[in-house]
């Protein structure tokens, strides 16, 4: 997993600059409104856990935090974007003793098609592949650790909208996850989904 991850990044500076050579030949060529590529982004959200576990009853309060770059503009209008973001999501539950709640940690890799308006607002759709980083069980005051139980590899669909001017932007964005994030666990499927309130800004 650790090696897919160092592949993954080293993909994704390749993309990065790739993508500068890209912009700084054709800004070179011909004069058009400037255009950053890179951009940060950071969150807050609600996230929970549906499916057939019924214990999972209310959301729980989360952040992510990541970069992006603008990877493709297909025209004026549409473009695809992917994203490096940690997550901090998961959610509470009870049962007939005690309440407890279960926080899960990813790196998130999305890769959206945005459609923006020139107004600047945007509409987006794309997939969202996670790879988990840390569980842990909190329950009766104590922490106890739940990755042997969840699976390693999270896959989502994601919708969101938003609103970009010049460097600063903001957005929602709402992704619900299309696997079973359950272990050996073929009777009990369960899925992620968040909600996001999003910030970008652009660099």
């Amino acid at each position: 997993m650790r090696k897919f991850l160092v592949l993954l990044c080293s993909c994704l500076v390749s993309q990065l600059l790739v993508a500068q050579l890209q912009s700084d030949s054709t800004g070179s060529k011909k004069k058009k409104k400037a255009t950053h590529s890179f951009y940060g982004t950071a969150g807050l959200h609600l996230s929970g856990i549906n499916g057939d576990s019924e214990s999972y009853d209310s959301p729980l309060f989360g952040f992510h935090a990541g970069v992006g770059i603008r990877l493709v503009e297909l025209n004026d209008i549409f473009g695809v974007r992917t994203e490096v973001i940690y997550s901090m999501q998961g959610s509470k539950y009870k049962d007939m003793y005690a309440s407890g709640k279960v926080i899960l940690s990813y790196i998130h890799v999305p890769v959206v098609l945005q459609a923006t308006s020139g107004s600047g607002f945007y509409g987006e759709a794309g997939v969202q592949p996670g790879f988990l980083i840390s569980a842990k069980d909190k329950y009766g005051g104590e922490t106890f650790d739940y990755k042997e139980f969840v699976n390693g590899f999270d896959f989502g669909g994601i919708l969101g909208i938003g609103y970009q001017k010049d460097r600063f932007g903001i957005g929602f964005r709402f992704a619900q996850g299309l696997s079973n994030i359950n272990k050996n666990d073929e009777v009990n499927k369960d899925r992620n989904f968040v909600g996001t309130l999003r910030t970008t800004f652009a660099f």
